[in-house]
C-alpha cells in the first residue's frame, strides 16, 4: 500500500512537469519566503499547514487539515538590498555589512481561514495576501575615466487570492487558490561620457510598466499516518488580465539630440508555472522535517511587444530545494531552521544583445525564527538570507558590456498567528 501511494505522488509530479511550458517575468523566484512558521523552515512547506499566512501559498489542500478558524501575518520589517555591480564581492563578509546601507520594510504575507458552522460546512475557506517578489537597486554601477554609468530599479509584486479546500477522506484533502496579481516595473537608465572640454555623449532611457494577472494554484495533500506527509501543488499557467507601459529615451550627442517616445506600450504579465513535492516526516511532540523540490519550466518571450523596445528574455528550466526543520523546545517556544536554493532561470548573458539581458546570480539562502505561544496567540521573531554571485548585462559607454553582479538581501521577520 505504502508503495503504490509513493508511486502515485511521483507519477502524479512527473505529469505535472510535462505538462504546459511555464512563463515566467522574474529570474530568482525565491528572493522572498512566504509566512511565518513556512519562512523558517527555508519554504518547504508543500507537506505541511497550520501557518494561515503562508498553506493558500504553498499547497492550499493543507487549509482542509487545519483546526479551528485562524488569523496569522508575516512581515519583513528589516530588508536590506546589497547589490554591488563590477566588482568581484566577498560574500563571507555578508554578515558584516547587515547594518550597513538603506533598508526598508515590505509586507510577507497575510492570511486569514473560516470555516461556516452550517452552510458549507465542510470546506474550508482562506483570504490570502502575499508579496512575492521585490527587487530595488539605485546607483552606479560603472566609473571610469571619461564615462559615469548608473542605473535606478524597482520591480514589485503583490498577489491577493481566495482559497478553498475540502477533505476527500481521512487522509486526503484538495484546495485550489485564484490569485489576482499586479506587478509594477521601472527603470531609468543614465550612461553619459565626456571625453573633452567639447565633446559629450548622454544617453537616458526611462521605462515604466504595469501588468495585471489571474494565477490558479491547485494542490493535494496526503498524510500516510501520524508521521509522514506528502504535498503536491500546481501553479497553473497565468492569464494576462492587463498590461500598460511608457517609454522615453533621449541622446545628446555633441549638442544634436535624439528622442524616442512611446507612451502606449503592450505588455502582458508572465508568472511562471511552478510543481512542488513536498515531503515531511512529524516527530510526535518533538519536531518536524521538510523537504520540497519545485520545478519552472523554460520560455522565451519580450518584456515589451513593442519591436526595438523590449527585452528578449529567455528562461531555463531550473529546480529550487529547500528543506527545514521545527524543534518543540518547549510547550510554550519552537526553533525553526531552513536552507534553500534561488537559483536563477536566466542563463549566462551573451554580450551580442541590442538589448540587454537578464541577469544570472544564482544564490543561496537561509532561515531561522523562533515562536512563542501564550494561550490562543503566537509570536515569530528571526530572519533569513540570500545571497550570490553572477553576470549581468548593463549599457556602459555606450553599448551592453558584461560585468560582475553580486546580490544579498538581509531580512528580518516578524509574524503573529492568532486561532480560535
Amino acid at each position: 500500500m505504502f508503495r503504490r501511494r509513493i508511486l502515485f505522488l511521483i507519477s502524479s509530479f512527473s505529469f505535472l512537469l510535462i505538462a504546459n511550458l511555464a512563463q515566467a517575468n522574474i529570474p530568482n523566484y525565491n528572493s522572498i519566503l512566504i509566512g511565518d512558521r513556512a519562512a523558517g523552515m527555508g519554504g518547504a512547506y508543500t507537506a505541511l499547514y497550520e501557518d494561515s499566512s503562508a498553506i493558500a501559498w504553498y499547497n492550499p489542500a493543507g487549509l482542509a487539515l487545519l483546526r479551528g478558524r485562524s488569523f496569522s501575518a508575516a512581515v519583513g520589517i528589516y530588508k536590506k538590498f546589497d547589490t554591488i555591480y563590477n566588482n568581484s564581492e566577498d560574500l563571507t563578509s555578508a554578515s558584516l555589512k547587515a547594518n550597513q546601507g538603506f533598508f526598508r520594510p515590505v509586507p510577507s504575507s497575510l492570511g486569514n481561514v473560516h470555516r461556516f458552522q452550517e452552510f458549507l460546512k465542510y470546506w474550508t475557506f482562506a483570504l490570502s495576501i502575499v508579496v512575492p517578489y521585490y527587487d530595488t537597486f539605485k546607483g552606479q554601477i560603472s566609473k571610469e575615466a571619461t564615462n559615469v554609468s548608473t542605473l535606478q530599479m524597482t520591480d514589485e509584486s503583490l498577489w491577493v487570492g481566495a482559497a478553498m479546500a475540502r477533505k476527500i477522506s481521512k487522509n486526503q484533502a484538495l484546495g485550489v487558490t485564484l490569485y489576482y496579481t499586479a506587478r509594477s516595473f521601472s527603470r531609468t537608465v543614465n550612461d553619459r561620457t565626456v571625453t573633452d572640454a567639447t565633446h559629450a555623449k548622454i544617453y537616458t532611457e526611462e521605462l515604466a510598466y504595469t501588468q495585471n494577472a489571474v494565477v490558479p494554484v491547485i494542490g493535494y495533500h496526503f498524510g500516510l499516518d501520524d508521521n509522514w506527509k506528502f504535498g503536491l501543488s500546481w501553479r497553473m499557467p497565468s492569464w494576462s488580465v492587463a498590461g500598460k507601459g511608457t517609454y522615453d529615451a533621449t541622446t545628446i550627442d555633441s549638442g544634436i539630440t535624439t528622442t524616442t517616445t512611446n507612451n502606449n506600450l503592450s505588455t502582458k504579465a508572465r508568472i511562471p508555472q511552478k510543481y512542488s513535492l513536498g515531503i515531511a516526516y512529524l516527530f510526535p511532540g518533538m519536531a518536524t522535517l521538510s523537504f520540497d523540490a519545485s520545478y519552472y519550466a523554460p520560455m522565451s518571450y519580450s518584456s515589451i511587444e513593442e519591436a526595438g523596445i523590449g527585452e528578449s528574455l529567455r528562461h531555463k528550466g531550473i529546480i529550487n530545494l529547500a528543506g527545514g526543520i521545527e524543534i518543540n523546545y518547549r510547550d510554550w517556544i519552537k526553533f525553526r531552521l531552513g536552507g534553500f536554493t534561488n537559483f536563477s532561470s536566466y542563463p549566462d548573458p551573451d554580450t551580442a544583445t541590442t538589448r540587454g539581458e537578464g541577469d544570472h546570480v544564482d544564490m543561496i539562502g537561509w532561515s531561522a525564527n523562533a515562536a512563542l505561544k501564550s494561550g490562543h496567540i503566537q509570536y515569530t521573531f528571526g530572519g533569513y538570507y540570500v545571497g550570490g554571485r553572477g553576470r549581468s548585462v548593463q549599457r556602459v559607454n555606450h553599448q551592453y558590456t558584461d560585468m560582475p553582479k553580486a546580490m544579498q538581501v538581509f531580512t528580518m521577520l516578524v509574524g503573529t498567528a492568532y486561532v480560535f
